[in-house]
This record gives C-alpha cells, sequence and structure tokens, in this order.
C-alpha cells in the first residue's frame, strides 16, 4: 500500500516534470512552510509567474481534505522554508483513487499519473473570512495534466485582478481629466485625436445656449473624454509593461558595435532627477525601443511628446502610481483588455464588442486541438492563428496561451519559440491603432523577455484617403475586407509602414510585406462587427451606412466602400442582410486551411436566422450551408438564460449570440452535415468555469455516437447544459439554440416527424403531422397587397361588416386575445387596379397566422375571421381547404402541441419572441386536417365554435390558462382519441414549454415567476 506522503512527492515529482520550463516548483511535505498552526502542506507549488497554491490530498474517503483546504487558505510563506514570499489564496484537494492506493511502490503510482490515471480535485479560494468552491459540490475527474490545467487559472486571485481593473480605471479617468483640462489652450487634443483617428471636437467659440447646442456641446465632451481616456490607458500600459521588463538585459548593435542595454524600472528612472520627468521616460522608452517592443511603445512615446512637458510631468507621477498598482494583475489576466475595449472609439458604430475573458477561454479550448504532436516545438511553430478583427486581442491571447500549454504539458518550453510565433505564426489585424496596440500588448505579454524583430499585427487602412481616381470617386480603403476576394493573384497584403502602423518590433523604417495568403491558418478565431449596412439601429436618424461610418467618413466614402466591399464580396457567402459579420465569416473561411478550424463568436441568427426561399439563398442561411458543405466537427454553443444580454458572450452587446467552432474538410474528405449543439444554462463565471465548461463539453461530446442522442454537461456534481448530435441541415435553420430543455428538443423534433413523446410514456404516439406548406397555401405578401408603388390597394385603419375589402393588417394584443378575431384595416382599390385586386382577394381565407409571435404577451398562435379577410404585415393568410379545415388548424396552432412546433421552427433571437418569416411558414408543422375522418374534423370545429370567443392568456402563461387547458384536453381526447392520462401528460410538457427561457423572457408570469 502507497502511504499518502509517498503519493504526495510522487505527484509534486510529476508536476514539476510538465512545468519545467513554466518556473514552477512543487515540493511535497515541506514542515515550516506555512506559517501558523499549520505548517506542513502536502504539496507546496511555487511559481514564477504568480502567487502560490497548495494541494491536499487523501485517499478516499477524504474525510477531511476540506478541512485540511480551509486550514491553508489565508496563510502566508515562510520565506526562508518556502524560498519565495506570498499568501495562499488558492487551495487544490485532491481525492486519490483506491488504484494508486494499492500501488507496491511510487515508482508504480508515478507510471500510473504519467500514463493518465484519474484522480478527482476542486479548488477552495479566498481568504479567512469568505472562501469560494470550485465545483460547489462534487470533484472534478482529470489526470495529472488536467489538474496542471486547473491549477493555472485556480491560482488566480480574482479579487486582486478586480481590484486591478478598478485601479485601472479610476487612475484612466484621474489622468484624463488632466488632458482635458489642459488641451483647450494648448491644442493637444486634436494632435491626440489625430493619432489615434479618434475624435475631438473643437471647442465651441462661444458657450452652448440652444437645446442643440447644448446636446451637441454634450456629444463633443463625451468624445473628447473617451479620447483622453484612451490616451491615458495606453501610456499607463507601456509604464506598466516597462515595469515588467525592469531589468531585463539585452545585447543590441549601435553604429557598428555591440553593447549591453539593461531596462530601468520607474523608480530607476526616477532616481536620476528625483521625479518622473517627461525627457528621462522617453529617454528610457527610446532604450527599450532599441532592445525590442516597438508595437507597445512607439505609439505611447508619440502620445507623450505630444504633451507639454509641464503637464506630462504631472500625469507621469499619477501614472505612475496606477501602473506599479496593476502591473502584477496584467501579468495573471487581460485587465488591460477589460478597460482598453471600454474605451475603444466608434465601439456602437464597428459594434466591436468585448469578448469577455471567460468566453475566450471557452471558445479557445474547444478550437484548439488537443490530440497534436503538442510534444514536437515544430507543432507549436507552425500553429498559425489568426483574428482579422482582433479589438483587445483576448481570442488570440486565448489561444495562443490554450496552444502554448498544450507544449509545455507534453514537456516543451514555448517561450523558446514566442520569437519566431510573434514573428510568423499570430497574426491580428484591426482597424484601430489602440486595439493593435493592445494585442500587441497582451502577445508580447506572454514571455515578455523573449525578443522578436517583426510582428503580423496590422493596423489595416479604412476609410477614405483623401484623395479621388480618374472619375472623381474618393479611394477608399476598407479595412481586413480586403481579404473577401480571394480570387485575385494579389495573394498578400503589402503595406507600407508608416508611422502608425504597428507592424515591426524594432525602429527600422521599410515596407513591410505580411503575408496574407489564402489556406493558410491553423485556426482563425474571431468576434468579428455585426453591424449591418441598413439603419434600423437607435441610430437611426442618422445618415449614411453605420458598416462603414466610423472615422468620420463622408456619405461619399460610404457608399464608395460599400461598393468596393460588394465587389470583393461577390461570389461570396458574404450578406448584407447579415452584416459584417458575415464578412468576416467568409473571411475566416477564406483563410483557415484544410483541416484547420474556424471559432467565431456571431449573433444567435447565425443559427437561427435567414432562408433558403426554394431559389436563393438570403442572410445567415449561406453561413450554415457553407459550413454543412465544408465543415464537421460542427460545434454550435449558446446559453440559454431569460434575457438577451444573459446570453451574449461579449460584454456589453444585448445580443444573444452563439460560437460556431468547426474543422474545414481534409482534400478527400466527405461533409457529414451533422453538429454538435451544446446549451448551456448560464455562460461561465470565470475562465476556470469556463476552461471546465470546455473540458466537460468535449467528454460529454465523445460519448455520443448515435444521431439525435442527447446528453448533460457536468462539472463535479453540477449540471451547466447538454449536448444533443443531430443533422446540421444545408437549407433550414440550426433549431436546437437558447434551450434549457434539451429533452423538450427532441419532444418537438419528433412531433414534426409524426411521432408525439409525452411524458411518463415510453411509446410515441403516432401523429398525422403535416408542415403547412403542404396542406395549404400562403397568402399575398403584405407589401404586395399595399405599398407605395407596388400592390391594388390603399388601406386605413377600422373595417365593420360593411367593408368590401377587409383585411387584418396589425396586430393588438388588447383585442386580439381570442380564436375570432374582427379585421381591422379597410382597403381601396387602386384606380386602374381592380382585376389585380380581385385576383389578390382569391387569396383571402378566414385563418391567419402570427408570424411575429409574442410569446409573453400575445395569446394566439393564429386566429380566424368569420369572413374572409386579406391578411397583413402580421396576420398572412393560411388558405385550407375548407373554413372547417381553417378552424381545426387555428384549433391546433393555439393549443400546447401547435405552440410547441410554432417554437422549435422559430427564429428566438429576441427573448420572449419567436418569428416565422412567409417563406419559412410553409415549414411550420401542423395537424394534418385533410387526413382526419369526418366525426373527428368534426370535433375539431365544435371545439373552435365553442371556444373562440373565450379570452386566452398570453401564450407564456398556458401553464395557468384555463381556456388552453380545455382547449388541449378536447382536442386530446375528442381529435386524436387518447385517454385522460394523456391529457395530464400534456400538462407536462406545457410546464416545461413555459419554463423555456425564451418563452417567458424577463416577464416573471412564467411557471417559476
Amino acid at each position: 500500500m502507497l502511504e499518502e506522503p509517498q503519493l504526495n512527492g510522487r505527484i509534486a515529482s510529476v508536476i514539476n516534470k510538465l512545468t519545467n520550463s513554466a518556473g514552477w516548483q512543487a515540493r511535497e511535505e515541506l514542515r515550516g512552510a506555512l506559517r501558523g498552526p499549520k505548517t506542513k502542506p502536502d504539496v507546496l507549488i511555487t511559481r514564477e509567474d504568480g502567487p502560490p497554491i497548495v494541494l491536499e490530498t487523501e485517499y478516499p474517503p477524504a474525510a477531511t481534505v476540506t478541512d485540511d483546504c480551509m486550514k491553508s487558505i489565508g496563510r502566508e510563506l515562510e520565506p526562508a522554508v518556502a524560498g519565495a514570499a506570498g499568501t495562499v489564496s488558492s487551495v487544490i484537494a485532491i481525492r486519490a483513487t483506491e488504484e494508486l492506493h494499492e500501488c507496491a511502490t511510487g515508482d508504480d503510482a508515478q507510471w500510473m499519473l504519467e500514463s493518465g490515471h484519474e484522480i478527482e480535485y476542486a479548488v477552495y479560494q479566498g481568504d479567512e473570512r469568505e472562501q469560494i468552491r470550485f465545483p460547489q459540490s462534487g470533484y472534478i475527474k482529470g489526470d495529472i495534466r488536467d489538474l496542471v490545467d486547473f491549477i493555472r487559472p485556480a491560482a488566480e486571485p480574482q479579487d486582486a485582478i478586480n481590484r486591478a481593473t478598478e485601479i485601472f480605471e479610476n487612475g484612466i479617468a484621474d489622468a484624463a481629466i488632466l488632458i482635458q483640462g489642459n488641451a483647450r489652450h494648448t491644442g493637444i487634443g486634436e494632435a491626440i485625436g489625430t493619432e489615434l483617428r479618434q475624435q475631438w471636437p473643437a471647442y465651441p467659440d462661444q458657450p452652448p445656449t440652444t437645446k442643440a447646442e447644448l446636446e451637441q456641446e454634450k456629444a463633443d465632451q463625451n468624445a473628447r473624454e473617451q479620447t483622453a481616456k484612451m490616451t491615458a490607458a495606453m501610456l499607463i500600459n507601456a509604464l506598466a509593461f516597462q515595469q515588467n521588463l525592469a531589468g531585463f538585459s539585452a545585447e543590441v548593435e549601435v553604429d557598428g558595435c555591440k553593447e549591453t542595454r539593461t531596462i530601468k524600472s520607474l523608480a530607476q528612472v526616477r532616481e536620476a532627477t528625483g521625479g518622473l520627468h517627461p525627457d528621462d521616460v522617453i529617454a528610457e522608452w527610446d532604450n527599450i525601443l532599441s532592445i525590442n517592443y516597438w508595437p507597445i511603445f512607439h505609439i505611447a512615446k508619440k502620445l507623450l511628446l505630444l504633451i507639454p512637458p509641464t503637464i506630462a510631468a504631472r500625469l507621469l507621477d499619477r501614472m505612475a502610481q496606477t501602473a506599479n498598482a496593476i502591473q502584477d494583475a496584467i501579468k495573471q489576466n487581460d485587465v488591460a483588455g477589460t478597460v482598453f475595449q471600454r474605451l475603444i472609439a466608434d465601439r456602437q458604430t464597428l459594434a466591436t464588442y468585448y469578448t469577455r475573458p471567460e468566453s475566450t477561454t471557452l471558445a479557445a479550448y474547444l478550437a484548439v486541438p488537443d490530440d497534436l504532436d503538442w510534444a514536437d516545438s515544430e507543432t507549436l511553430k507552425n500553429y498559425r492563428i489568426a483574428d482579422y478583427a482582433c479589438g483587445s486581442g483576448g481570442l488570440v491571447l486565448a489561444a495562443y496561451q490554450r496552444a502554448r500549454e498544450l507544449h509545455r504539458n507534453h514537456g516543451g518550453n514555448p517561450d523558446a519559440v514566442h520569437g519566431y510565433m510573434m514573428e510568423n505564426s499570430l497574426t491580428a489585424c484591426d482597424i484601430m491603432p489602440a486595439a493593435v496596440h493592445l494585442t500587441s500588448s497582451l502577445l508580447s505579454s506572454v514571455a515578455p523577455r523573449e525578443r522578436y524583430t517583426g510582428t503580423r499585427n496590422v493596423l489595416y487602412p479604412f476609410g477614405g484617403t483623401g484623395e479621388y481616381d480618374g472619375k472623381g470617386k474618393p479611394v477608399v480603403n476598407v479595412g481586413s475586407l480586403d481579404l473577401l476576394d480571394i480570387n485575385t493573384t494579389k495573394h498578400q497584403a503589402v503595406l507600407p509602414l508608416n508611422e502608425q502602423m504597428v507592424l515591426g518590433a524594432t525602429q527600422e523604417r521599410r515596407a513591410i510585406e505580411v503575408e496574407m495568403s489564402p489556406l493558410s491558418q491553423s485556426l482563425v478565431i474571431m468576434n468579428p462587427p455585426f453591424t449591418t449596412p441598413t439603419n434600423h439601429a437607435a441610430d437611426h436618424a442618422k445618415p449614411g451606412n453605420p458598416a462603414f461610418a466610423a472615422f468620420n467618413t463622408t456619405l461619399e466614402e460610404q457608399k464608395v466602400m460599400a461598393e468596393t466591399v460588394r465587389r470583393l464580396a461577390r461570389g461570396t457567402i458574404s450578406d448584407g442582410n447579415a452584416g459584417l459579420g458575415s464578412n468576416f465569416s467568409q473571411i475566416a473561411h477564406n483563410m483557415v486551411k484544410p483541416g484547420g478550424h474556424i471559432a467565431l463568436v456571431l449573433p444567435l441568427s447565425a443559427a437561427l436566422g435567414g432562408i433558403w426561399d426554394g431559389e436563393q439563398e438570403w442572410s445567415w442561411q449561406k453561413l450554415r450551408r457553407l459550413l454543412s458543405d465544408g465543415y464537421n466537427d460542427i460545434v454550435v454553443i449558446s446559453i440559454a438564460q431569460s434575457r438577451d444580454v444573459d446570453s451574449s458572450f461579449s460584454a456589453d452587446t444585448n445580443l444573444a449570440e452563439v460560437v460556431i467552432i468547426a474543422r474545414r474538410l481534409e482534400h478527400g474528405e466527405r461533409p457529414c452535415r451533422q453538429g454538435y449543439f451544446v446549451n448551456l444554462y448560464h455562460r461561465p463565471a470565470d475562465k476556470l468555469a469556463a476552461q471546465e465548461t470546455a473540458r466537460s463539453i468535449r467528454k460529454a461530446i465523445a460519448q455520443l455516437n448515435q444521431l439525435d442522442d442527447g446528453i448533460e454537461i457536468q462539472i463535479g456534481g453540477e449540471i451547466v447544459g447538454a449536448v444533443r448530435l443531430e443533422n446540421a441541415p444545408r437549407r433550414s435553420s440550426w433549431t436546437t439554440t437558447r434551450v434549457a430543455n434539451i429533452g423538450l428538443v427532441n419532444t418537438a423534433k419528433c412531433l414534426v416527424d409524426g411521432q408525439l413523446y409525452l411524458p411518463q410514456r415510453s411509446q410515441p404516439i403516432a401523429m398525422p403531422m403535416a408542415s403547412i406548406g403542404k396542406i395549404g397555401s400562403i397568402g399575398p405578401l403584405a407589401r404586395d397587397i399595399s405599398e407605395a408603388g407596388r400592390g391594388p390597394f390603399e388601406t386605413k385603419k377600422g373595417a365593420n361588416a360593411g367593408t368590401e375589402w377587409p383585411m387584418l393588417w396589425s396586430r393588438d394584443s388588447s383585442t386580439q386575445r381570442q380564436m375570432a378575431t374582427l379585421p381591422d384595416t379597410s382597403g381601396t382599390v387602386r384606380k386602374g387596379e381592380s382585376e389585380a385586386a380581385v385576383e389578390l382577394w382569391n387569396k383571402a381565407s378566414h385563418l391567419h397566422f402570427n408570424i411575429t409571435f409574442r410569446f409573453n404577451s400575445n395569446p394566439t398562435a393564429a386566429a380566424y375571421t368569420e369572413k374572409r379577410t386579406l391578411g397583413g404585415r402580421a396576420w398572412p393568410n393560411l388558405q385550407i381547404g375548407s373554413s372547417e379545415m381553417e378552424k381545426a388548424v387555428c384549433v391546433w396552432l393555439n393549443g400546447t402541441l401547435g405552440l410547441l412546433g410554432y417554437w422549435i421552427i422559430s427564429n428566438r433571437v429576441q427573448s420572449g419572441r419567436g418569428t416565422v418569416s412567409i417563406t419559412t411558414l410553409p415549414t411550420v408543422p401542423a395537424l394534418d386536417v385533410t387526413r382526419l375522418d369526418a366525426e373527428r374534423l368534426k370535433a375539431a370545429v365544435q371545439i373552435y365554435d365553442d371556444l373562440c370567443n373565450e379570452q386566452m392568456l398570453p401564450a407564456n402563461e398556458a401553464w395557468r390558462d384555463p381556456v388552453r387547458q380545455e382547449l388541449d384536453r378536447r382536442l386530446i381526447t375528442e381529435v386524436l382519441g387518447l385517454d385522460d392520462d394523456a391529457v395530464e401528460q400534456l400538462g407536462i410538457l406545457r410546464q416545461q414549454w413555459c419554463r423555456e427561457p425564451t418563452v417567458s423572457g424577463t416577464k416573471r408570469t412564467g411557471p417559476d415567476g
């Protein structure tokens, strides 16, 4: 039997082997290492790149391991014994296995650990006053490499990171006030704005007096504040980076001679004059630039030079305090990224949303494959990662860190190839100087003392150049959207290095060619801009094209930019209705190599929006077809929360989003047209939760091998979501997204196929089902009825029994609360349009379909008008055989099963709402009333006649709606011929549907309040 101290020694030995290049030191049974009563941790890990961490190990049942962990939290190291200082804020509880206990020797145990034998573990974090356990219950199961991966984020002191973020923001705000206070009379604001491609509006000659003038000055002041804050952020970031480099020495060539340069700390710079004079700081930054780090310090130096020396000296004193306070946290996490992205100008115009660190971790862990030969440094060097809309750089950083971890966990030293990776393997592009500066900072900080001679961090030109072509049109640039077109002999971007382009790492002034070869990247990972060229957002009053309105481009320039993108995108999936998201999705496809992966954060519409109209693809349907035809291992991740913002992976968008990961087919490989649809119950709370969520998703996926099978995703004792393997159709939406109850999806999809699975029944019930398009026809589009320049009718509100051309046009939840509905609009035939009017009238019907259904406010999915009526924008016509059949379909669509069928086929992008377009309406499932015998059809008609004037509650309140429940009872027993047990079972299904987050949304009217 192997005693616990012996096992601790073997665990420490294996960890040391795996982390040899990371500067970790794991030691077992180190007596006196901790100050206080319990001085001997089972395993103590001290690290160069972070705080210490303790492991407490026990064999099953591990009854006292929790108490042991609690005793170590908040304890300080004894430097004389531990060889390092620090406070323990994270303790890992390890529950070893009986198999390890039964080992005859330590060598046997070490062999098992190195061979992938799994142990169980959890982390306790905090201090003596407050502790947090992850997972909240149970243990995570993994091998020793998984444990090392777990330790890295588990050891990050989250409270310290949060404090540093707050300090950084406060320091920026203070410095920005000083910059603004001195800008009006020095002219530095306009100069800074030009340098950063950001606004610094001119000050008014006279104080504003009118409301319009006051509003304009308020907007201008916000723009000045934002630019001042960005300036302060870049300067503080450079100062903090300098602190992390302090003491580093390197040999440089000066005038043909080699000499050693050492980087000074801020304190050492201060010693020379007793303060931080800008000349001394700039001299030290020149010293740093002679060694390396051109992308980080060059633009910071230029900004500092724009500020008058007396003001700069005061600024530097304040900013140095902030830099000192945040430097340790910046090593640990994306503190700078969090703050920078909040400050980037034109964010709403560009729709550049900050990707949360937990979201970047989730995407990276799922997208970077772990089955490559990561022990070989060539594997890492050849693993090329790109983000062509990098923003703060969080995604490319997370992917790079994951690849580095995999190499290190297999015995490699990723720092040894960091310079090569920076020069050749990491591509990050943006149109914002601040974004490229930050991305360069983040990537450099991974191994800050490793030198490189250039980067692939590209500041793409965007907007007008100020020049005109031979036809009088403005010459424009469209940023990395240039990469839309790969059907050209120009397979690389040749970009002359000007003073703003952040490409090189040295001061060498030359044109630099950065190859942008198609089919070259191992992973393209992006959270691209979502902006559409239409103007339907809150800024609808602004003229122009929002997709190209950044940087004060003129309307003429925006028009030419849009024309340029349309030309570049010809023949691709790029679609104006889907916006820039589809443009960058095409770029990802252009650039990823066969066998490589794409990982995209996109609006939920990418899975649910867009259509195939029988002849042509529209909007996001083009992306789904591309993925279905050209990719395998498709994983679609969404979050099933009631609020759209809580279903987002970005930090400050109110849009529900998905993460789509897929592997491009190898040459000769056939598509399987299947996907793994992951529905999380909550967004991971932090990087540790995200990492373990990704691991759990991978484990769950590995267990799915049967189409339409689903499995829960579990971390320790907590269920965090579910995943389902199903078809990823090339010409329809991917509906298993943002769903809390994966079993409900199976019920809904089986119902569409004619099999009703009720709770508490083992066998399905055969149902006569058909799509609406198979049993009837869809009426005319609203625009074909009445629209300027089209349609034979003029319309006006109001209708009565004497109306010649009645219409049901608008939705009104206050009056349309029952199945029987009155027309609300009158039509008048335009002169000369009588024949067209009669032709349209022949498509009128009694039955109307609610194509934009607010589940949490609209009661009816379908309505019936006693007189034939033309359907309008909200209520298109459905013609089905006879008025009796139309009544029967109206009953079906307003019952629980009809609501379930509507819900599964609808676009649920907005919380509490489902939409069905005219072109997808024919696919809505319904009871095939054409196959009902006379008696059952009569029963359905009788249900309508008895209940048609009864007011129903909004659909999400079906769980407590007596009218809907009576409709269900009679439909089940009188039309479908099922027993009373089926009525009760349908009640369970009704409750399940009403509990879906996308059904009740944010309203507290669902079963759970």
